[in-house]
């Protein structure tokens, strides 16, 4: 039997290359949504259009919630749209969680049934800012719910971890971009060119 620790090494490698395959992450000239220069763009939107894919990233998810879950209870999932939303979706079902979500742009507003007091687990596709998960977890505290831990595939270790505790949320996260970036470089399948966009800010 694999290891923890391997198997989670194996997972990383293999969502590397299907996001290099679906060019769910792209290397070249891009900027943050802070306005920054960045040589890679992660967009998980076309996950969904992957079936395989698809699911390697529900399993990944769900192996980080299992440790979450063995520090604290999960009452209920809370999935950022759109993305995070439709990865939640599936992950409520498998985990018989109850789903709700915040709609973007409408404050304390709650789409769903939170019990008064409930541990709401927020999951989202990508942690940058931490500003999403923020305001999700603002509408569900406003609504009864109690969040303490948020969830995301993976983190572009751009402080959202960090301005997450200053609201008393603890970020999980499967893996982050330099994980992704230093699996890819090890299993050759960046071009040489690709190695050096991301040789000074990733790997």
């Amino acid at each position: 039997m694999a290891t923890p620790k391997r198997e989670k090494e194996y997972l990383i490698s293999e969502l590397g290359k299907a996001f290099l395959k679906t060019s769910a992450f792209r290397i070249g000239d891009f900027k943050t949504t802070k306005g920054t220069k960045t040589p890679y763009y992660i967009d998980l939107s076309r996950v969904s259009s992957f079936p395989n894919l698809f699911s390697l990233t529900v399993e990944c998810l769900e192996y980080e919630l299992s440790k979450i879950s063995q520090k604290t209870s999960v009452d209920s999932i809370c999935g950022i749209p759109i993305t995070g939303l439709v990865l939640s979706a599936v992950i409520a079902e498998k985990q018989s969680k109850p789903l709700v979500h915040s709609p973007h742009g409408q404050d304390h507003k709650v789409i769903g049934v939170i019990s008064s007091g409930a541990n709401v687990l927020v999951i989202d596709d990508v942690s940058e800012t931490g500003m999403s998960i923020e305001a999700a977890a603002t509408a569900v505290r406003a609504n009864g719910g109690v969040v303490t831990d948020a969830l995301t595939l993976v983190d572009r270790s751009e402080d959202a971890a960090k301005d997450l505790e200053k609201v008393q949320i603890t970020l999980h996260s499967f893996t982050t971009v330099h994980e992704l970036a230093k699996k890819l470089k090890d299993n050759l399948a960046l071009s040489e060119e690709e190695e050096d966009l991301l040789e000074n800010e990733v790997i």
